[in-house]
């Protein structure tokens, strides 16, 4: 039993430690701030994307609801 407990301390002792360790030594930046520009524009996506007509509108294509046309 002696062993047992004695095993179990040590396992607590070790993680704690590489846990410390690893915190102290890797000074790792979250990937929103490493990866992160300033140019870049989320907030306005231009007019270009879809073209100048575009209405939203899908109209009526029959391919689009999943039914096949007759031909």
């Amino acid at each position: 039993m002696g062993m047992i407990l004695t095993g179990m301390v040590v396992a607590i002792a070790i993680a704690f430690g590489a846990g410390y360790f690893l915190l102290d030594v890797q000074q790792q930046k979250p990937a929103w701030q490493v990866y992160s520009t300033d140019s870049t524009r989320v907030g306005d996506p231009g007019h270009n994307l879809v073209g100048q007509n575009w209405s939203g509108d899908p109209g009526n294509n029959a391919t689009d609801s999943g039914t096949e046309t007759s031909s």
